[in-house]
Protein backbone atom coordinates (compact mmCIF):
# COMPACT_ATOMS: atom_id res chain seq x y z
CA UNK A 1 0.00 0.00 0.00
CA UNK A 2 1.38 3.58 -1.13
CA UNK A 3 0.49 6.18 1.59
CA UNK A 4 -0.13 10.11 0.84
CA UNK A 5 -1.19 13.10 2.67
CA UNK A 6 -5.12 13.81 2.14
CA UNK A 7 -6.41 17.35 2.31
CA UNK A 8 -7.76 16.64 5.55
CA UNK A 9 -4.26 16.23 6.95
CA UNK A 10 -5.31 12.24 7.95
CA UNK A 11 -3.82 9.97 6.62
CA UNK A 12 -5.06 8.40 2.99
CA UNK A 13 -4.02 4.99 1.29
CA UNK A 14 -3.62 5.00 -3.00
CA UNK A 15 -3.73 1.70 -4.36
CA UNK A 16 -1.29 0.79 -7.30
CA UNK A 17 -4.15 0.18 -9.18
CA UNK A 18 -5.59 3.77 -8.74
CA UNK A 19 -2.06 5.41 -9.10
CA UNK A 20 -1.40 3.89 -12.50
CA UNK A 21 -4.93 5.10 -13.75
CA UNK A 22 -3.81 8.52 -12.32
CA UNK A 23 -0.68 8.13 -14.39
CA UNK A 24 -2.61 6.95 -17.33
CA UNK A 25 -5.25 10.19 -16.97
CA UNK A 26 -1.99 12.68 -16.99
CA UNK A 27 -0.41 11.00 -19.78
CA UNK A 28 -3.72 11.31 -22.18
CA UNK A 29 -4.05 14.81 -21.20
CA UNK A 30 -0.11 16.12 -22.36
CA UNK A 31 -1.15 13.93 -25.55
CA UNK A 32 -4.44 15.76 -26.53
CA UNK A 33 -2.08 18.95 -25.77
CA UNK A 34 0.61 17.99 -28.28
CA UNK A 35 -1.45 16.24 -30.69
CA UNK A 36 -3.13 19.03 -32.51
CA UNK A 37 -0.31 20.56 -33.10
CA UNK A 38 1.23 17.90 -34.66
CA UNK A 39 -1.11 17.34 -37.02
CA UNK A 40 -1.13 20.94 -38.27
CA UNK A 41 2.35 20.47 -39.14
CA UNK A 42 1.45 16.95 -40.77
CA UNK A 43 -1.70 18.31 -42.40
CA UNK A 44 -2.85 18.23 -46.41
CA UNK A 45 -3.25 22.24 -45.72
CA UNK A 46 0.25 22.31 -44.91
CA UNK A 47 1.60 20.45 -47.20
CA UNK A 48 0.03 22.05 -50.50
CA UNK A 49 1.28 25.59 -48.24
CA UNK A 50 4.80 24.15 -48.74
CA UNK A 51 4.25 23.21 -52.41
CA UNK A 52 3.03 26.63 -53.18
CA UNK A 53 5.90 28.06 -51.50
CA UNK A 54 8.21 26.09 -53.65
CA UNK A 55 6.39 27.15 -56.68
CA UNK A 56 6.85 30.45 -56.29
CA UNK A 57 10.61 30.22 -56.02
CA UNK A 58 10.60 28.28 -59.42
CA UNK A 59 6.89 28.88 -61.19
CA UNK A 60 8.22 27.09 -64.49
CA UNK A 61 8.10 23.99 -62.54
CA UNK A 62 5.51 21.87 -64.16
CA UNK A 63 5.72 18.53 -62.28
CA UNK A 64 5.69 20.60 -59.04
CA UNK A 65 2.22 22.23 -60.51
CA UNK A 66 0.47 19.37 -61.78
CA UNK A 67 1.80 17.65 -57.96
CA UNK A 68 -0.16 20.50 -56.09
CA UNK A 69 -3.42 20.30 -58.46
CA UNK A 70 -3.79 16.04 -57.66
CA UNK A 71 -2.81 17.23 -53.73
CA UNK A 72 -5.68 19.46 -53.75
CA UNK A 73 -8.01 17.00 -55.56
CA UNK A 74 -7.47 14.76 -52.13
CA UNK A 75 -8.53 17.53 -49.52
CA UNK A 76 -11.85 17.88 -47.75
CA UNK A 77 -12.80 20.60 -47.51
CA UNK A 78 -10.82 22.18 -50.50
CA UNK A 79 -8.54 24.85 -49.84
CA UNK A 80 -10.15 29.08 -49.97
CA UNK A 81 -8.82 30.96 -53.10
CA UNK A 82 -6.63 33.91 -52.07
CA UNK A 83 -8.62 37.30 -52.75
CA UNK A 84 -5.49 38.10 -54.14
CA UNK A 85 -5.73 35.03 -56.92
CA UNK A 86 -9.09 36.28 -57.29
CA UNK A 87 -8.46 40.13 -57.88
CA UNK A 88 -5.51 38.49 -61.16
CA UNK A 89 -8.47 36.38 -62.18
CA UNK A 90 -10.36 39.85 -62.46
CA UNK A 91 -7.42 42.00 -63.89
CA UNK A 92 -6.70 38.84 -66.40
CA UNK A 93 -10.15 39.02 -67.90
CA UNK A 94 -10.35 42.66 -68.14
CA UNK A 95 -7.15 42.85 -70.19
CA UNK A 96 -8.53 40.21 -72.52
CA UNK A 97 -11.89 41.88 -73.32
CA UNK A 98 -10.18 45.29 -73.92
CA UNK A 99 -7.23 43.49 -75.35
CA UNK A 100 -6.52 44.52 -79.97
CA UNK A 101 -3.09 43.17 -79.86
CA UNK A 102 -1.08 39.92 -79.40
CA UNK A 103 0.31 42.12 -76.70
CA UNK A 104 -2.60 43.19 -75.20
CA UNK A 105 -3.31 39.38 -75.21
CA UNK A 106 0.23 38.60 -73.22
CA UNK A 107 -0.51 41.20 -71.08
CA UNK A 108 -3.45 39.60 -70.23
CA UNK A 109 -1.71 36.24 -69.72
CA UNK A 110 0.51 38.02 -66.89
CA UNK A 111 -2.14 38.67 -64.80
CA UNK A 112 -3.99 34.92 -65.08
CA UNK A 113 -0.37 33.79 -64.62
CA UNK A 114 -0.15 35.46 -61.20
CA UNK A 115 -3.46 33.82 -60.19
CA UNK A 116 -2.17 30.79 -60.36
CA UNK A 117 1.30 31.42 -59.07
CA UNK A 118 -0.93 32.31 -55.86
CA UNK A 119 -3.60 29.18 -56.35
CA UNK A 120 -1.95 26.72 -58.37
CA UNK A 121 -5.12 24.41 -58.65
CA UNK A 122 -7.45 27.01 -59.99
CA UNK A 123 -8.94 25.91 -63.09
CA UNK A 124 -10.21 29.42 -64.06
CA UNK A 125 -7.00 30.55 -64.19
CA UNK A 126 -5.38 27.92 -66.68
CA UNK A 127 -8.13 28.09 -68.96
CA UNK A 128 -7.91 32.14 -69.14
CA UNK A 129 -4.25 31.40 -69.71
CA UNK A 130 -4.80 28.76 -72.59
CA UNK A 131 -6.96 31.03 -74.18
CA UNK A 132 -5.35 34.58 -74.11
CA UNK A 133 -1.81 32.56 -74.69
CA UNK A 134 -3.34 31.46 -77.86
CA UNK A 135 -4.78 34.91 -79.23
CA UNK A 136 -0.88 35.78 -78.35
CA UNK A 137 0.59 33.48 -80.73
CA UNK A 138 2.13 31.54 -77.81
CA UNK A 139 0.93 28.09 -78.39
CA UNK A 140 3.40 25.74 -76.58
CA UNK A 141 2.29 27.76 -73.41
CA UNK A 142 -1.63 27.50 -74.32
CA UNK A 143 -1.40 23.63 -74.73
CA UNK A 144 0.57 23.30 -71.57
CA UNK A 145 -2.16 25.57 -69.46
CA UNK A 146 -5.01 23.33 -71.17
CA UNK A 147 -3.81 20.27 -69.91
CA UNK A 148 -3.24 21.82 -66.55
CA UNK A 149 -7.03 22.60 -66.95
CA UNK A 150 -8.10 19.22 -67.55
CA UNK A 151 -6.52 18.27 -64.27
CA UNK A 152 -8.40 20.56 -62.48
CA UNK A 153 -11.58 17.99 -63.25
CA UNK A 154 -13.79 20.69 -64.83
CA UNK A 155 -17.20 20.02 -65.81
CA UNK A 156 -18.25 17.94 -68.56
CA UNK A 157 -19.06 20.65 -70.94
CA UNK A 158 -15.95 22.76 -69.93
CA UNK A 159 -13.78 19.40 -70.89
CA UNK A 160 -15.15 19.31 -74.25
CA UNK A 161 -14.66 23.14 -75.25
CA UNK A 162 -10.86 23.01 -73.76
CA UNK A 163 -10.95 19.95 -76.29
CA UNK A 164 -12.00 21.51 -79.01
CA UNK A 165 -9.48 24.69 -78.08
CA UNK A 166 -6.78 22.24 -77.89
CA UNK A 167 -7.50 20.87 -81.46
CA UNK A 168 -7.56 24.60 -82.55
CA UNK A 169 -4.54 25.54 -80.98
CA UNK A 170 -2.55 22.60 -82.39
CA UNK A 171 -3.66 23.65 -86.06
CA UNK A 172 -2.68 26.98 -85.43
CA UNK A 173 0.98 25.82 -84.07
CA UNK A 174 1.54 23.53 -86.86
CA UNK A 175 0.75 26.73 -89.57
CA UNK A 176 2.80 28.92 -87.81
CA UNK A 177 5.97 26.38 -87.67
CA UNK A 178 5.04 25.75 -91.51
CA UNK A 179 5.68 29.65 -92.26
CA UNK A 180 8.43 30.11 -89.38
CA UNK A 181 10.59 27.37 -90.59
CA UNK A 182 11.94 28.26 -94.31
CA UNK A 183 12.05 25.40 -96.74
CA UNK A 184 15.31 24.79 -98.50
CA UNK A 185 15.82 26.77 -101.61
CA UNK A 186 18.99 26.05 -103.43
CA UNK A 187 19.25 27.85 -106.48
CA UNK A 188 21.83 27.68 -108.89
CA UNK A 189 25.06 29.90 -108.09
CA UNK A 190 24.09 30.44 -104.89
CA UNK A 191 26.53 31.11 -102.25
CA UNK A 192 24.72 29.17 -99.47
CA UNK A 193 24.31 26.41 -101.72
CA UNK A 194 27.90 26.43 -102.84
CA UNK A 195 28.78 26.04 -99.17
CA UNK A 196 26.57 23.41 -98.79
CA UNK A 197 27.98 21.37 -100.99
CA UNK A 198 31.64 21.98 -99.83
CA UNK A 199 30.77 20.64 -96.12
CA UNK A 200 28.24 18.08 -96.86
CA UNK A 201 29.03 15.46 -94.85
CA UNK A 202 30.94 16.95 -91.92
CA UNK A 203 30.51 16.13 -88.83
CA UNK A 204 30.32 19.15 -86.47
CA UNK A 205 30.88 18.19 -82.40
CA UNK A 206 30.06 19.59 -78.72
CA UNK A 207 31.45 18.37 -75.44
CA UNK A 208 32.61 15.78 -77.16
CA UNK A 209 29.10 13.84 -77.29
CA UNK A 210 26.97 15.93 -79.40
CA UNK A 211 26.97 16.09 -82.87
CA UNK A 212 25.58 17.77 -86.41
CA UNK A 213 25.93 16.15 -89.53
CA UNK A 214 25.64 18.10 -92.83
CA UNK A 215 23.90 15.20 -94.91
CA UNK A 216 21.97 16.50 -99.04
CA UNK A 217 20.94 20.18 -97.05
CA UNK A 218 19.82 18.28 -94.21
CA UNK A 219 21.06 18.83 -90.31
CA UNK A 220 20.96 15.73 -88.36
CA UNK A 221 21.06 16.04 -84.84
CA UNK A 222 22.90 13.27 -83.01
CA UNK A 223 24.72 12.27 -79.88
CA UNK A 224 26.85 9.08 -78.84
CA UNK A 225 24.77 7.72 -75.97
CA UNK A 226 27.23 6.65 -72.89
CA UNK A 227 24.89 3.99 -71.36
CA UNK A 228 25.16 2.27 -74.48
CA UNK A 229 28.69 1.67 -75.09
CA UNK A 230 28.95 5.14 -76.57
CA UNK A 231 26.55 3.88 -79.98
CA UNK A 232 25.92 6.82 -82.05
CA UNK A 233 21.84 7.79 -81.75
CA UNK A 234 20.31 9.55 -84.58
CA UNK A 235 17.91 12.62 -82.71
CA UNK A 236 16.12 14.78 -85.81
CA UNK A 237 16.34 15.55 -89.37
CA UNK A 238 16.02 19.51 -90.14
CA UNK A 239 16.12 20.98 -93.59
CA UNK A 240 19.11 23.45 -94.06
CA UNK A 241 17.85 27.04 -95.69
CA UNK A 242 21.00 28.31 -96.86
CA UNK A 243 23.30 28.45 -93.80
CA UNK A 244 20.70 27.96 -91.06
CA UNK A 245 18.49 25.37 -89.95
CA UNK A 246 15.41 25.51 -87.35
CA UNK A 247 13.70 23.66 -84.78
CA UNK A 248 10.69 23.93 -82.94
CA UNK A 249 10.90 22.89 -79.22
CA UNK A 250 7.99 21.50 -77.25
CA UNK A 251 8.55 24.59 -74.41
CA UNK A 252 7.88 26.67 -76.89
CA UNK A 253 10.36 28.41 -79.04
CA UNK A 254 13.01 27.70 -81.77
CA UNK A 255 16.23 26.91 -81.68
CA UNK A 256 18.40 28.20 -84.72
CA UNK A 257 21.58 26.03 -86.22
CA UNK A 258 23.93 28.82 -88.47
CA UNK A 259 26.87 27.54 -90.16
CA UNK A 260 29.55 30.14 -90.23
CA UNK A 261 30.82 31.30 -93.66
CA UNK A 262 33.56 29.38 -93.54
CA UNK A 263 32.23 26.33 -92.40
CA UNK A 264 34.29 25.55 -89.69
CA UNK A 265 31.51 26.15 -86.55
CA UNK A 266 27.87 25.41 -86.20
CA UNK A 267 26.38 28.17 -83.98
CA UNK A 268 23.49 27.15 -81.61
CA UNK A 269 20.72 29.84 -80.26
CA UNK A 270 18.30 28.86 -77.87
CA UNK A 271 15.37 30.43 -77.23
CA UNK A 272 15.40 32.79 -74.36
CA UNK A 273 12.26 31.60 -72.33
CA UNK A 274 14.16 28.17 -72.26
CA UNK A 275 16.63 29.40 -71.03
CA UNK A 276 15.26 30.96 -68.68
CA UNK A 277 13.59 28.28 -67.29
CA UNK A 278 16.34 26.03 -67.52
CA UNK A 279 19.58 27.53 -66.83
CA UNK A 280 21.12 24.50 -67.93
CA UNK A 281 20.25 25.20 -71.50
CA UNK A 282 22.34 28.05 -73.61
CA UNK A 283 24.03 29.14 -76.59
CA UNK A 284 26.87 26.81 -77.61
CA UNK A 285 29.25 26.55 -81.00
CA UNK A 286 29.90 23.04 -82.36
CA UNK A 287 32.97 22.37 -83.96
CA UNK A 288 33.77 20.58 -87.43
CA UNK A 289 35.51 17.33 -86.51
CA UNK A 290 38.54 17.62 -89.49
CA UNK A 291 39.74 13.96 -88.28
CA UNK A 292 36.60 12.48 -90.09
CA UNK A 293 37.27 14.57 -93.12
Amino acid sequence: MYKSIAASGKEATMTPNLRTVIGAVVFAALFLALYPAQAQIDSPLATLNQYISDLQKNPGDNVLREKIIKHVQTMSPTPTIPEEAKKYINRGMAAAEDAKSEKDYKDAADEFQKAVNLAPWLGAGYRGLAVTQDKAGQYSQALQNLKFFLLTNPPASDVEAAKTLRDKIEYRQEKAARTLIPQPIAPAGNSDDTLLMKIDGRRYVYNEVLLLDVQSHKLVIGYYDLRDNNKYKNQKVLPLSGRKAYNEIDFGGIVTYTISQDGDTIFVSMPENLKKWNPGMHDCTYVWDKLLH
